[in-house]
């Protein structure tokens, strides 16, 4: 699996990286997950709708089970997910009125903050990290991911109209794959 995370802020390190893996995934035959090509969301995570950018398309038919996952305002539904390794599908449904994406740590535990107190984009790059990013209320997308067995935190880090994170206001769970 393709580490790619990044909040695609025009510039940034993890947005170039993101850019450069999936050109190596395009010309290889997108064999690969990972794929992180849509324009972040902006600090209003409710004033532009964000359009869903599906994860390993690719992957999807071959995919040992498929895990519907709600995301709203500001938890996943279910908060705690055991899958065997392998190819997993997060069939996922917006519910909320806000956009949301789901992020995955590998490895559990905190996510990474900045010394502002803002999700560290580069440590989580480094830690591996990867995302369905953040897409507009009801609507529905798919992320396929080939999985490794451990344990791995989900979160999402759409900022809210107030500032906060939604990771912040409690939205995160756990995923464990054996």
């Amino acid at each position: 699996m393709t580490p790619l995370f990044g909040r695609s802020r025009p510039g940034s390190v993890l947005r170039r990286q993101a850019l450069a893996a999936l050109a190596v995934a395009v010309i290889v035959g997108a064999t690969g997950c990972g794929d992180d090509g849509e324009e972040g969301v902006s600090a209003d995570s409710r004033s532009e709708e964000a359009v869903c950018s599906p994860v390993g398309e690719s992957l999807e038919a071959g995919a040992a089970s498929t895990v519907a996952v709600e995301l709203k305002e500001y938890s996943f539904t279910p908060s705690q997910v055991d899958v065997a390794a392998g190819v997993v599908t997060f069939a996922t449904t917006n519910a909320g009125t806000e956009n949301h994406e789901l992020a995955f740590l590998p490895g559990g535990g905190e996510v990474p903050l900045n010394p502002q107190g803002d999700p560290d984009e580069d440590a989580l790059g480094a830690a591996g990290a990867f995302e369905l990013e953040a897409y507009g209320p009801g609507r529905a997308c798919n992320a396929t991911y080939d999985l490794k067995p451990g344990s791995y935190t989900v979160f999402c880090i759409v900022t809210s109209t107030d500032g906060q994170t939604h990771l912040e206001k409690g939205m995160r769970g756990r995923l464990v794959v054996t």
